[in-house]
């Protein structure tokens, strides 16, 4: 028997989830490419809510998935719209086009789908500064008493994000953010 270039039937089932992956991310980069054009359509708040609201009404998901997502897709469009005053301060966005500009620079350097765009795009959270009253042996123990809090709580949530993601459950983080801030509300 002649030796042929064929490929076994055991990589077809990766061949074909590798091509779907790539179409996900075609579909990601033209959601969020159609989602920049559609912020040269908002101009107010109002506007920004009511695209918002839309958006997340036509979602066929679970509702705490159309609430992750319609969190993303307000936190991208109030940058690229510049309604937001602590986004754009921290961007340095003082108008609509400027903003315009900063999505397009971060989706340049990668944040092609709605997820990654928006986290790239959230201000990061800061460590709380501490108050200069305190003794200096109180305050090491208590940056390390924070500091173990935080470490087992990151220890936690690492876990949490493990299960959540897993086979099991399939969530996303934003699907798993969301739900506790539902939580944390009531």
């Amino acid at each position: 028997m002649k030796s042929e270039n064929v490929q076994s039937n055991t990589s077809a089932p990766f061949l074909a989830g590798s091509m779907f992956g790539k179409f996900h991310n075609e579909q990601s980069t033209l959601l969020t490419v159609r989602l920049l054009d559609d912020a040269k359509k908002i101009h107010t708040v109002n506007d920004l809510k009511d695209y918002i609201v839309g958006y997340r009404e036509a979602l066929t998901i679970s509702d705490s998935s159309r609430q992750a997502m319609a969190s993303m897709v307000r936190t991208i469009l109030k940058v690229a719209t510049g309604l937001d005053d602590k986004l754009c301060e921290y961007h340095k966005v003082k108008t609509a086009a400027a903003g315009q500009k900063v999505v397009k620079a971060k989706m340049d350097k990668g944040a092609k789908g709605i997820d990654s765009l928006a986290k790239a795009l959230r201000i990061p959270s800061a460590p709380k500064a501490e108050s200069d009253g305190e003794s200096d042996s109180d305050s090491s123990d208590n940056v390390k008493g924070d500091f173990k809090k935080r470490a087992s709580m990151l220890a936690w949530w690492a876990a949490c994000e493990k299960l959540g993601q897993s086979e099991k459950y399939k969530l996303t983080t934003d699907e798993m953010l969301a739900f506790l801030a539902q939580k944390i509300a009531k």
